[in-house]
């Protein structure tokens, strides 16, 4: 049986390889140098939003706190003096008491004075919002994946101190290519298939969109977001994801008795003068017995819509309708 190719309207089912990573990652540091006094978890806890993890010794910031107060006193007594000696700097040369050298000088070491003070002002404005922040808390909901703290122990500046990540919900991060930016939106659902689970399918929710197109491959990242309170779903697994784009396209479509496969390829027959001419086709999706082929059919062409399994390249072909 001949029949013409049909086209038809289409909002294709896309289908690209993605990555699960977690929703969020904290590495949780202090900004000073200071010794840890008391760690409340480990490594694998659960822990809430705001709970306390660790306290910090009280010793170095009072020690702190107390060489700056220092610092302060003798930062006034001098900027003190520097005053003094700017107001009065007139007479005081008029008088003797200092030279033309000194004279000049005092203005730069006036203002010196202030910045310097300023400075320990600042710094004490820290130290006392340390003193009184003694306590690390989690900023998120998550899991302590990493520990570096531990109790009497001396943490550096900026050292990472816990890592803490949440994967409930979990992401899954793909990349689409360019041609696909008015095929997707945020809120639209979509589905994975996770490989090192057997191919488990699961669901989700379009959450970002990047606004930038990587250079390199011309293609821009993509995050869904799954429910995951078991924690079943991990960091680091491969996922197939698959969506409906909403780009509307014309695809070719045929009987699926159209398609015979050879070799693990797919092939149609398609008349040419008379005889069957064996066609390579891609066949995107097949069902409820139609077949989208989106390459290797034209639009005009005539197919055997049956009985092309016993056909050969080439061979006449007897009858045939539109």
């Amino acid at each position: 049986m001949i029949e013409q190719v049909k086209m038809q309207e289409s909002s294709p089912t896309v289908i690209v390889p993605g990555m699960l990573i977690p929703r969020d990652k904290v590495e949780m540091k202090i900004p000073y140098a200071a010794k840890i006094a008391e760690v409340f978890v480990n490594k694998g806890d659960s822990v809430k939003q705001g709970q306390v993890m660790a306290r910090l010794s009280e010793e170095e910031t009072d020690i702190k706190l107390n060489q700056l107060k220092a610092a302060k006193k003798e930062a006034e007594g001098t900027l003190e003096k520097n005053s003094y000696l700017l107001k009065n700097r007139d007479k005081l040369l008029e008088d003797g008491k200092i030279d033309k050298t000194q004279y000049d000088g005092i203005e730069i070491e006036n203002a010196h004075a202030e910045n310097v003070l300023n400075r320990v002002k600042a710094d004490m404005t820290a130290a006392e919002y340390n003193s009184a922040h003694l306590q690390i808390m989690s900023p998120i909901d998550g899991v302590i994946v990493e520990k570096y703290a531990a109790p009497m122990q001396m943490a550096g500046e900026n050292q990472i101190l816990f890592t803490v990540v949440n994967i409930n919900p979990i992401l899954v991060s793909f990349q689409l290519t360019a041609d696909e930016s008015s095929g997707i939106k945020t809120g639209m659902p979509i589905s994975l298939k996770v490989e090192d689970l057997d191919g488990e399918e699961y669901n989700g929710i379009v959450t970002y969109i990047s606004p930038n197109i990587h250079q390199t491959g011309r293609t821009f990242d993509v995050w869904a977001s799954i429910a995951n309170p078991d924690g079943i779903l991990k960091s680091g697994m491969q996922a197939t994801t698959l969506f409906t784009s909403t780009n509307i396209h014309k695809i070719i479509v045929v009987p699926d008795t159209a398609i015979i496969t050879r070799d693990r390829d797919k092939y149609a027959f398609i008349v040419a003068g008379g005889k069957a001419k064996l066609v390579k086709v891609r066949v995107r999706n097949v069902h409820d017995g139609i077949a989208e082929v989106s390459d290797g059919l034209s639009e005009n062409d005539f197919i055997v819509a049956k009985g092309a399994v016993g056909l050969q390249d080439g061979q006449p072909l007897e009858m045939w309708r539109r």
